[in-house]
C-alpha cells in the first residue's frame, strides 16, 4: 500500500502579537487557513478553499487580524481576467473583504509593510470588490525591495517578508542563503535556497534547507528540508515538515504541536464576522 502523501505548511507569524497563520496546502487543489495561538499552541482551524494559494505571495498583518494572499482558480471555467486575484481576509477565513481581478500568473501578490499600509505592487487602483477602510492605505508599488531575476513574481513579496521580519542574506554566497538570530542572540537560523534542485523533487522549485548556528563561529546543526522555519514569538525553533509543526526542545528533541495530516477538505462559508474590518490596534505612524 502506497503512503499516504502529507500535506505542506507554511506559517506567517504576526509581529505584534502572539499570533500566527498556518497556510495548508493539499490535496493540490486545496488550501485551508489555521489560527495559531503561539502562547497557548491553541488553534482555530478555519476556511477551506478549492483555489492555488501562493504562499511566497502572501502576507499577514502585524497584529495577525488581516491575510493578503495571491490566488488562482482551481477547476471549473472562469473568465480570463478572473482566473488570479489578490484578496484581504480576516483569517482563518478567505472570504475577501477586499479584492483586485488580476488575470495570469504574472503578479507579486500583497504585502503588508507596516501596520497602516498595503502593498499591491501594482497601481493603486480601488478594489474590484468591496473597499478598504480609512485606516489602512496602499502603499506606493516603487517602494520596498525590488526583484530583478526571471523568478521576481515569487521573490518580490517573500524577499520583502524577510527583509522586513529580521533576515539578512549572505553577501557573496552561493547558493543563496538567509539567516535570522534567534531573540537571544546566542543562535542563528540559517535557510539555505536549493532552487537548482530538481522540480520533481518534494517542494518542486522552491527547496529549502535549514541549519541552526551557535554564534559566533560554532557548532553548525543541519535541519535538511523543511517547508518552513522560524524562531516564534516565544522564542522556540519552530518547524513545518511533513504536515506536522515541530519545536525543537531545549534536550535537543522535537516536539509535535500540531498534525494537519488528517484533514479533508470540508467547504463551508466564512461566518458573517469574517465579512467585517477588524480595528486597527497599532497606532498611526506618525513623521516627526
Amino acid at each position: 500500500m502506497a503512503p499516504t502523501a502529507t500535506c505542506r505548511l507554511f506559517v506567517y507569524l504576526a509581529r505584534q502579537a502572539p499570533v500566527a497563520v498556518v497556510l495548508r496546502r493539499g490535496p493540490s487543489a486545496w488550501a485551508r487557513l489555521s489560527l495559531w495561538q503561539t502562547g497557548t499552541d491553541t488553534f482555530a482551524h478555519g476556511q477551506w478553499t478549492k483555489a492555488r494559494i501562493y504562499e511566497r505571495r502572501s502576507d499577514l498583518s502585524a497584529d495577525g487580524s488581516l491575510f493578503v494572499c495571491f490566488a488562482r482558480k482551481s477547476g471549473g471555467r472562469a473568465e480570463a481576467d478572473h482566473d488570479t486575484w489578490v484578496a484581504v481576509s480576516r483569517p482563518p477565513w478567505f472570504a475577501a473583504l477586499a479584492l483586485w481581478f488580476v488575470g495570469g500568473t504574472y503578479c507579486a501578490g500583497g504585502f503588508f509593510p507596516d501596520p497602516r499600509s498595503l502593498w499591491l505592487g501594482f497601481a493603486a487602483d480601488p478594489p474590484d470588490q468591496g473597499l478598504l477602510p480609512a485606516w489602512l492605505s496602499t502603499a506606493d508599488p516603487a517602494t520596498g525591495y525590488t526583484d530583478r531575476t526571471p523568478n521576481w513574481p515569487e521573490r518580490t513579496v517573500w524577499l520583502n517578508r524577510l527583509r522586513r521580519d529580521g533576515w539578512t542574506v549572505a553577501a557573496g554566497v552561493a547558493p543563496e542563503t538567509w539567516r535570522r538570530p534567534d531573540p537571544t542572540g546566542t543562535r542563528t537560523l540559517a535557510m539555505t535556497l536549493r532552487s537548482d534542485s530538481a522540480f520533481a523533487t518534494h517542494g518542486g522549485p522552491h527547496v529549502v534547507e535549514y541549519a541552526v548556528e551557535s554564534a559566533p563561529g560554532g557548532e553548525r546543526v543541519s535541519l535538511g528540508r523543511a517547508d518552513w522555519a522560524d524562531w516564534d514569538q516565544r522564542g522556540r525553533l519552530v518547524v513545518a515538515r511533513g504536515g506536522q509543526l515541530l519545536h525543537l526542545e531545549p534536550s535537543g528533541s522535537w516536539q509535535e504541536i500540531a498534525n494537519f495530516n488528517d484533514q479533508v477538505p470540508d467547504p463551508a462559508p466564512a461566518p458573517e464576522t469574517a465579512r467585517i474590518w477588524p480595528e486597527p490596534t497599532a497606532p498611526a505612524a506618525t513623521g516627526g
